[in-house]
């Protein structure tokens, strides 16, 4: 018991002794020198065995395969025994430059173009790239980066052992078709449009589960924005009406966060007066907001909902039950929530308007903008605005359109700063001045290169992670240093909130943590969906609401504890005969209280002092508000929390598999490549071997390990 008393103080002097810090590079200064599109300086002449020549630098050899890629960033596969003696013999030997390529030759062309306007950006400042990250910090980047949590100890050995030179590009194609990757991306989506589990009193599950399906089925951007700004009908019927009834009654609010979150767009000063420093007046912006003068959130038809909500209300009112009629009026307003559209269009100006244009209070027509720097007019020609009802379709028929200069640019520059850290425009979601970024060539590319993919997000993402540019070594860089970052390769940053918890839930049941899916929105509506007509008995109503306020009281309970949904959803499936073990999900494992789910299967958002929120996730109440600074909390959470007793107990994963090992050193080992994806260095393992041999457990060196600054940041 004594020593008990001091291994806290143990295993802080042991964390203080072993390194486990991130690594980063500073920027450093290069030489003028003729390179590739990646920045390659080496190349060799190339011959074949009827003479033909090729000026190309070595990728490397697989399966009888040469890869050799020339200046323009284009690689040729050729047969070994198609070479020249003297260059088979090279092939053998000579060590690949720079990364293994992808399988297709395109794919390695356009990562080459995107380098080499990344080494323009470099060699204009008299800067050069850093060096290409190892496998072990590759590895655990791209683990994080694309499925949202580190790699497991087997998942981190498999890729370090691969021998072959296209394993990067492997890896990175077996994690965009993951689970993980849906999950993570959700994440992204649910911070930038606010995506909670509640607004308005409703409960908003249907949303959730369509953009989950959105991201499954990899739906195009543009076509998902477009459903998202057309859909009409109830929100229990269609989630894609989420995002409008997310601002239900507020259409102003509603398209600034759409213009900004989507296009750009920094509007928001515009909406009471003139924007002091953009192009934007406040006549612009209620023109725009004209494109939703006809749409109500609420619903018009029949007194606020549509169908039969009239005669819902009617039947309702004539209950004797007080408790009745006050559920009705909870599950009248869930059902009530829906998108109309009506043929009068009633957006005026406001009663303060105060510009000679236009009167306060007049009506305002429909018109969309032009940016100053569009070179093309095909976005909004022949936009017709006489019939009202279908304003909503003209106006994301515009924002969605490949020829909009905003709508390509401003998710292209989204998804680069969830690869490298920081976008090449800051902040993200003002794109007003393009020309005024770090790198305007590589912003207007990259804007093209979405287009290019026609806004496959997985594909774009593809592209960027196959870059030199992101598999080299992170630099430690402070956005408010108001220095430009030129990109030598991703910024050293902390895991975001949902990264830190998947990974402390891998530590615990590894790849598992992705079997769960919460999936409620249809049990929901199925629950909540009033459907009587006026000659409806009172039993039958009664009975109909006994059974939504079931549903309600039942969603309000399983807030925290997705273990009870994931059960009732498998009782009620089995009663009905599917035999499905995909569809049968099991209930995700829970200790000491925390239930070990992926954060997208959780409530969104968490309770306050979940784990979740400690780290930086945002309430959902202001778009892209996720945090990762630091706190005092935060540290107390790693030392003293759940989440740090949950990883360290003996049925954790991490505990378990280092426990099997034969000796201390091959113990260490594993506990390093569980929490790190690297071996420990002679001296950290060294120190650790002395610390078990000394009286520390297993369960110390994980708390050693969790509590590093290496283990919550992104290398």
């Amino acid at each position: 018991m004594k020593t008990r008393l001091f291994l806290p103080l143990a295993c802080v002097l042991l964390a203080t002794s072993l390194r486990a810090e991130p690594t980063a590079v500073a920027p450093v200064a290069a030489p003028a020198a003729a390179t590739a599109p990646d920045g390659n300086t080496v190349y060799r002449t190339w011959t074949d065995t009827q003479g033909r020549k090729l000026e190309a630098t070595f990728r490397g050899i697989e399966n009888g395969q040469v890869f050799l890629q020339i200046r323009n960033g284009y690689v040729y596969r050729l047969p070994l025994d198609k070479l020249s003696a003297e260059d088979q013999l090279a092939a053998k030997t000579l060590k690949p430059e720079g990364l293994g390529i992808p399988a297709d030759p395109n794919l390695a062309q356009a990562a080459a173009r995107i380098d080499m306007l990344v080494n323009g950006g470099l060699q204009k400042a008299g800067l050069k790239p850093n060096p290409l990250a190892s496998d072990e910090q590759f590895v655990r980047r791209v683990y994080l980066d694309i499925a949202g949590r580190i790699p497991t100890r087997e998942e981190a050995l498999e890729f370090i052992n691969d021998g072959s030179v296209s394993k990067r590009a492997k890896v990175i194609d077996k994690l965009l078709n993951t689970d993980g990757y849906r999950s993570n991306l959700f994440n992204y989506f649910a911070d930038m449009m606010r995506v909670a589990d509640q607004a308005n009193k409703v409960r908003f599950y249907t949303y959730q589960d369509w953009l989950k399906s959105q991201i499954a089925d990899n739906i195009s951007w543009d076509k998902m924005v477009y459903t998202m700004m057309t859909a009409d009908g109830k929100l229990l019927e269609n989630g894609a009406t989420g995002y409008l009834l997310r601002d239900a009654g507020m259409r102003l609010d509603n398209l600034s966060l759409t213009l900004s979150t989507f296009l750009g767009a920094n509007v928001s000063c515009a909406q009471c007066h003139d924007h002091p420093f953009a192009d934007w007046t406040q006549r612009q912006f209620y023109e725009m907001a004209s494109f939703f003068g006809a749409t109500e959130t609420y619903g018009v038809k029949g007194s606020k909902g549509g169908g039969n909500m009239m005669e819902m209300r009617k039947v309702l009112a004539s209950l004797d039950d007080k408790r009745m009629q006050n559920m009705a009026k909870n599950v009248l307003r869930i059902n009530a929530m829906a998108v109309e559209d009506s043929e009068t269009n009633d957006l005026k100006l406001p009663d303060d308007y105060k510009y000679p244009d236009a009167k306060p209070g007049d009506f305002v027509a429909p018109k969309l903008i032009a940016w100053s720097d569009d070179k093309t007019k095909k976005a909004y020609q022949g936009v017709k605005t006489k019939n009202e009802e279908d304003l909503r379709t003209q106006f994301a028929q515009w924002m969605t359109s490949p020829d909009n200069p905003r709508f390509a640019m401003t998710i292209a520059n989204r998804m680069w700063k969830r690869a490298f850290g920081v976008g090449v425009r800051e902040p993200v979601t003002d794109l007003d001045e393009p020309t005024a970024s770090v790198n305007p060539p590589l912003l207007y590319h990259l804007a093209a290169e979405m287009v290019r993919v026609k806004f496959d997000l997985k594909q774009f993402m593809r592209l960027l992670y196959n870059t030199q540019a992101y598999q080299r070594e992170a630099t430690s860089y402070e956005l408010a240093d108001n220095t430009p970052y030129l990109f030598p390769g991703p910024i050293l940053r902390r895991m975001t909130a949902e990264q830190a918890w998947d990974s402390c839930a891998t530590l615990v049941v590894g790849a598992d943590v992705d079997k769960f899916k919460a999936h409620r929105g249809a049990q929901y509506a199925d629950a909540m969906t009033l459907d009587f007509g006026k000659d409806a008995s009172p039993d039958a109503v009664k009975a109909q609401l006994e059974k939504a306020m079931a549903a309600m009281r039942s969603a309000g309970g399983n807030q925290g504890n997705p273990k009870n949904n994931a059960k009732k959803k498998r009782k009620m499936m089995l009663a009905a005969g599917s035999t499905d073990e995909e569809d049968l999900t099991v209930a995700p494992p829970v200790r000491d209280g925390l239930v070990l789910a992926r954060a997208s299967e959780l409530p969104q958002p968490e309770k306050d002092q979940h784990f979740l929120r400690m780290f930086g996730q945002s309430d959902r109440q202001i778009a892209d508000s996720e945090s990762d600074e630091g706190s005092i909390p935060q540290v107390m959470m790693l030392m003293n929390g759940e989440a740090q007793r949950v990883i360290g107990q003996n049925d954790s994963l991490v505990v378990k598999t280092a426990t099997e090992q034969k000796t201390p050193e091959q113990q260490v080992e594993s506990l390093y490549l569980s929490f790190f994806s690297r071996k420990p260095k002679p001296d950290e393992l060294a120190d650790s071997v002395a610390g078990l041999g000394n009286g520390l457990t297993m369960r110390d060196l994980t708390w050693v390990l969790f509590n590093t600054r290496e283990f919550v940041f992104v290398e």
